[in-house]
Formats: C-alpha cells, sequence, structure tokens
C-alpha cells in the first residue's frame, strides 16, 4: 500500500514538472501595461518661463491662460495657450461671490478646454499670480496632480520676447475624471467647529486696513477670531512683472509669523483669489494641510451672526 502511495507521488511530481516547462504563466503572456512616464511632471511647482519656452511643444503639456479678458486673449496669448474663463472656477453662488461652482460646471469646462488628468498643466495669467492660483487650487481639489504656474505670468513672458499668436489653437474635449479632495477646501461651518482648537491656523491674505475694519467691503468689517494677517502682495518680488519671491524668502516669512506645518492652515480673503495666492505660496514651501476658505470675508462678513474682531482689540464683535 505504502509503496503504491509513493508511485502515485512520483508520478503526480512528474506530470506538475512537465506543466510548469511547457507552460507559460498568464502574467508573462499578459503583462501589465507599463506606467506612462511624463517628461515635465517632475518639474517644480513654480516653473520658469525659460523652462515652457524650452518645452513648449512637448505634447502632454497643456498651457491654460486663466484670469484674463477673453478679448485680451485674442489680441495675443503664450504659443498653443487655451483661454478658460474666470467664472469656470470663481462663480456666485447664493449672493456670495468667490465660491466654488459645482463640480459638474467645473469638469464641464476643463474638459472643453482638452485638460485632463495625462496632461501637465501650466497657468498664467496677468494679474501676478492671483488667477493662476485659483486654477491651481481649484484643480488640486478636483484632484490633479500635475498642476504648475508659470512664475511672472503673461507679462514676464511677453517682456522677454517668447512667442506668442493671436488664433485660438484647436483641441479635442478630454475625458476629466475628478477625485475631489474635501480638505483642501474649508466652509464657514467647519471653521466655526475648529475655532477653538489651537490646531487650526488662520491667515487673513487681505490689506491691514481691510483686516482691522477701515476698508469694509462686506456689510461688516473686520476679521476672523484669531486669524493672522500677511498680506498676499508679501508673496512678490517688486518690478512690473511681480515674480514670487525666492523660497527662502518665503520660508523666512511664514516661519517669522509662526506659521507651523504642524497644523492646519486656512486661508482667506474677501473672495477666495488672493486666499488661493497664499494657498499656492504654501504649497511651494511643502506646508502639508492647508485649506481655502472660498466664501472668505464675502461670507463671513455679510452674516450678521457671525464672530469678527475689528482693529487690534481682542474683544468679538456680533
Amino acid at each position: 500500500m505504502k509503496k503504491r502511495i509513493v508511485f502515485i507521488g512520483f508520478i503526480l511530481s512528474v506530470f506538475l514538472l512537465f506543466l510548469s516547462c511547457t507552460t507559460t504563466p498568464w502574467s508573462k503572456k499578459h503583462p501589465p501595461e507599463p506606467a506612462p512616464v511624463s517628461k515635465v511632471s517632475d518639474k517644480p511647482l513654480l516653473v520658469k518661463t525659460e523652462w515652457l519656452a524650452e518645452n513648449i511643444n512637448t505634447s502632454e503639456l497643456r498651457v491654460i491662460d486663466y484670469g484674463r479678458k477673453v478679448e485680451d486673449y485674442q489680441t495675443g496669448h503664450i504659443l498653443g495657450a487655451v483661454f478658460v474663463d474666470r467664472k469656470s472656477v470663481w462663480d456666485e453662488m447664493n449672493d456670495i461671490a468667490g465660491m466654488l461652482p459645482s463640480v459638474e460646471t467645473m469638469l464641464d469646462a476643463l474638459e472643453k478646454a482638452g485638460i485632463s488628468h495625462a496632461n501637465t498643466v501650466v497657468i498664467y495669467d496677468d494679474m501676478r499670480g492671483l488667477w493662476a492660483s485659483r486654477l491651481f487650487w481649484a484643480l488640486e481639489y478636483l484632484g490633479h496632480e500635475d498642476v504648475h504656474i508659470l512664475n511672472g505670468g503673461w507679462n514676464k513672458w511677453v517682456q522677454e520676447g517668447h512667442p506668442v499668436q493671436t488664433e485660438a489653437p484647436v483641441v479635442s474635449r478630454s475625458d476629466f475624471v475628478s477625485h475631489v479632495q474635501p480638505r483642501l477646501l474649508a466652509t464657514k461651518g467647519w471653521i466655526l467647529k475648529n475655532l477653538k482648537y489651537p490646531s487650526m491656523q488662520i491667515i487673513d491674505t487681505r490689506s491691514p486696513r481691510e483686516y482691522i475694519g477701515e476698508d469694509v467691503r462686506s456689510a461688516h468689517g473686520g476679521h476672523i477670531p484669531g486669524a493672522v494677517n500677511l498680506n498676499w502682495i508679501h508673496n512678490l518680488t517688486e518690478g512690473d512683472s511681480k515674480t514670487f519671491l525666492p523660497e527662502e524668502g518665503l520660508a523666512i516669512m511664514y516661519e517669522s509669523e509662526k506659521i507651523s506645518k504642524e497644523k492646519q492652515v486656512v486661508t482667506y480673503c474677501q473672495t477666495g483669489v488672493r486666499a488661493a495666492h497664499t494657498y499656492f505660496v504654501l504649497r511651494l514651501l511643502g506646508y502639508p494641510d492647508v485649506r481655502v476658505y472660498d466664501g472668505s470675508w464675502a461670507e463671513w462678513g455679510n452674516d450678521p451672526g457671525s464672530l469678527k474682531i475689528t482693529g487690534t482689540e481682542n474683544s468679538l464683535k456680533q
């Protein structure tokens, strides 16, 4: 009996060995598709005009003209740049200017511009990066992981004599699958729930006069309790093109205001544009947890029940 079992085991072993030598594993027959390798996505968040000029014909690159008037775009724009209207990611919702539109609205505009996750997106404007930052934040909110801003934007590009055109390029509609990142958006309700926690830091990116309540652009002036005033304009150099400060200088500025990478940082302004500019800078500096409050003071300052601080006083104004 034992001899018979040993013999059967021997036969099975020979059979299995034969199969292993004469068949090809499924993984070798059908190897996995190699992951696409981007030629440009290893670039920093803030790209130089020289780099864009060298890579302007890269097939996966999508240059976006955002924030300018369509008439200005038609007069001249960066070679191959596609126009995207401001209201694509900045609109008035429930009488509050500056809110993100619905995801469906944003995707429709971005797909018409030919933007997909396969593209390296470079955004520029003629407003010192203000509007470019807004679209940068919106694309990251929608889950795009390869978005950049052109340092100096349209003004620097033209000053340096890089190629421009007047004709709008023809692009095919893309398929942009959103992966919404709620952690990049702060709502009024979320801020109210977290005001008492020291783990949250708020940056008011408006002018000092708006912050203390002298320049009133809503029903009420002042600022959100606990907010630090750091005017967005300080992110930039002087001069016509207004490029971003070097990262070393930006890091010193934010560290001097004790803006910590260990905390949740919320930026706001009047309508979520200057706030997006500071969001971009903090992303550039490697802050891991930053949100934009898109309702900003347009919402907070028009709410009669929200807590507000004016001047340099510590008391809360209802």
